[in-house]
């Protein structure tokens, strides 16, 4: 590790009492020793490389053979009995060499990012390129020939590398499933073991380790339970043992890299969980009619299980289109209800839903994505044409047979083909002004001549001609339900007309009113259970993301009689530690010096009787 700042950066701290040591080393009441800490840097001798550095002869004890051991203990010199067992045991076999290498070269970084790169460039195109689209569309929009799209791209191209539904492609899913291993073997060799290694308690009790960890200050006068008390107030767990203290905070920080991997694990076993059990469909259906919703979810594999709430049906009660002042549309709404049918067609839930609100149940979305024109209603005014005499013996013979049913104890059924079916017809009252026709209208849209949406209907004056040509009648086409163009038998224009106005246009000698137009909500039914995961596993990656810029600080400490050894190193923001550091040693109360050793007595010596002049 390298070394933090060098000492002389270091500003002294504010002591007043100087230990003699210390006053020799440069009068600093703290004295830092700093070690470039680089790996391999300073590397222990083996007994070869003194041999080889040495210019003096080698001692006889390097030769000496280890003492005898017991016989059931066993030798480290790998010359004892039970050497070559040990051996064998240590020794990996081939699949376990064969199984690191793998792990090896599964974590490797830069294998990660390019498959990660490649998930994202087949995302990409999959944007580009619509996906799962009708057969016909990439015939159309990709045709072969000299308009190939980019000078090469065709449909038969695109379906052989399966284009049309990267999602749901062998190569994506191999793509996920490799950074799903790379991801787990990084966790598994890298961030796990890293983990263990920060929970260990490691006391150093020796000032020589203590320098190898980097940046190293000594407290004169200084006790190292001062240190622990400041550490613990400022959010460090602390342990001491025998002199010796080892404090860390921050081993989340540790843990995010771990969390990080599995959000991302959980959002591509999501991910692949939708592939294989979404099951989806779509549906247009007019407005006051029904459907069953497992009639339109279609799985997309054979392990995709068809929900619960599936087996209900769905009624639209209303299908409205809301417009801007200009005439735009500005939103779409369809009035929906969730009918039981095994339970007497109870309502479970009644929902009008738009665009980016779903409606949701129990594990099944319907999304407002389309619309169309299911029908038109006309008023035709007057008892006398020859379609008001038909629409009213119509209407005579559904009533007689609704009366033979009923006499036959059999209720009628309601149809729900609606708009699809034949025109319907309904008698006005007693004074016969109007007669109302029921027309279903098609989609004219992708026809030759036709731009944009259209939708047209017809509605039949007179019988085909013998000669197979077409009966005279009257054309009614519209391209949204807030206006009715008619055209007469010869294709001519004659006026457009509001629905709901009640102002009548006359049209091959009919008086005709536009009631309403019906419409029809187009919606996509999707059933995806592997949402929940992907979603859970993005907000555990924002979590997580954060979690792993937390800081891992660790503080050690040694005290050697009257002096505290002191140094630490963090994983992040360095300049913050090295200033929490500071602080800290600031705040460790300095002790009064211990009170010099009183001197010595000095006891009497035979100088004195020296002096004395010698006897005679």
């Amino acid at each position: 590790m390298a070394s933090l700042l060098p000492c002389a950066s270091l500003t002294p701290l504010p002591r007043t009492a100087t230990h003699p040591v210390l006053a020799r080393l440069g009068r600093r009441d703290i004295k830092c020793f700093a070690k470039g800490g680089q790996k391999g840097d300073k590397k222990k001798l083996t007994v070869t490389d003194k041999l080889k550095l040495g210019n003096a002869a080698p001692s006889l004890d390097v030769f000496q053979a280890p003492s005898p051991r017991d016989a059931g203990e066993p030798s480290t010199s790998g010359s004892g009995p039970a050497s070559g067992n040990i051996a064998a045991t240590l020794e990996p076999n081939i699949l376990q060499l064969a199984w690191r290498k793998l792990l090896r070269e599964l974590s490797s970084l830069p294998r990660a990012i390019a498959i990660m790169g490649l998930i994202a460039a087949l995302s990409g195109l999959g944007t580009f390129i619509p996906q799962n689209k009708p057969f016909e569309y990439y015939v159309t929009n990709y045709p072969d020939g000299p308009a190939k799209v980019l000078g090469f791209l065709t449909y038969d191209l695109l379906l052989a590398l399966q284009l049309d539904h990267i999602y749901t492609a062998d190569y994506f899913y191999l793509a996920i499933g490799l950074l799903a291993a790379s991801l787990s073997a990084c966790t598994y060799t890298r961030q796990w073991p890293a983990v263990k290694v920060a929970q260990r308690w490691r006391f150093i009790n020796q000032p020589s380790t203590l320098l190898k960890q980097g940046r190293t200050e000594v407290l004169p006068n200084a006790r190292i339970q001062d240190l622990g008390a400041i550490l613990m107030q400022r959010g460090y767990q602390v342990f001491l043992k025998d002199g010796s203290l080892y404090g860390f905070k921050g081993l989340a920080g540790k843990l995010g890299p771990i969390g990080v991997h599995a959000a991302l694990l959980l959002c591509l076993f999501g991910t692949a969980w939708s592939g294989f059990g979404t099951l989806r469909g779509s549906v247009m259906c007019p407005e006051g009619q029904d459907f069953p919703v497992s009639s339109y979810l279609v799985p997309s594999s054979s392990i995709s299980s068809m929900p619960d709430a599936a087996a209900n049906v769905i009624h639209v009660n209303r299908f409205l289109i809301d417009y801007r002042p200009d005439g735009s549309v500005a939103q779409f709404y369809s009035d929906l209800s969730l009918i039981d049918p095994r339970d007497g067609g109870r309502e479970l839930l009644r929902k009008t839903i738009s665009v980016n609100d779903p409606f949701r149940y129990q594990g099944v979305t319907m999304y407002q994505t389309d619309w169309s024109l299911s029908a038109v209603t006309l008023r035709v005014l007057g008892q006398d044409d020859p379609l008001s005499r038909a629409a009213e013996a119509a209407q005579q013979q559904q009533q007689a047979a609704a009366a033979a049913e009923d006499a036959a104890g059999e209720p009628a059924a309601a149809s729900t083909a609606g708009a699809a079916s034949a025109p319907s017809t309904s008698s006005s009252s007693s004074s016969g002004e109007r007669t109302a026709f029921n027309l279903p209208m098609a989609s004219l849209e992708g026809k030759p001549g036709v731009a944009g949406r259209l939708w047209a209907t017809f509605l039949p004056l007179g019988e085909p001609g013998q000669d197979g040509s077409a009966p005279r009648g009257i054309s009614i086409l519209a391209r949204d339900p807030q206006s009715v163009v008619f055209y007469d038998a010869s294709g001519q224009f004659v006026g457009v007309r509001r629905p709901g106005s009640g102002k009548p246009i006359t049209v091959e000698g009919l008086q005709v009113v536009v009631e309403d137009v019906v419409g029809a909500t187009g919606l996509e039914l999707k059933s995806d259970p592997g949402v929940p995961a992907v979603y859970a596993g993005f907000g555990g990656l924002m979590v997580t993301t954060l979690v792993s810029y937390l800081s891992h600080s660790q503080v050690w400490a040694l005290q050697q009689g009257p002096n505290l050894f002191v140094t630490g190193r963090t994983n992040r923001a360095r300049l913050a530690f090295e200033r929490e550091m500071d602080s800290l040693l600031n705040a460790v109360p300095e002790l009064p010096p211990p009170p010099p050793p009183p001197p010595a007595p000095q006891s009497l010596t035979a100088p004195a009787a020296a002096s004395a002049p010698p006897l005679q």
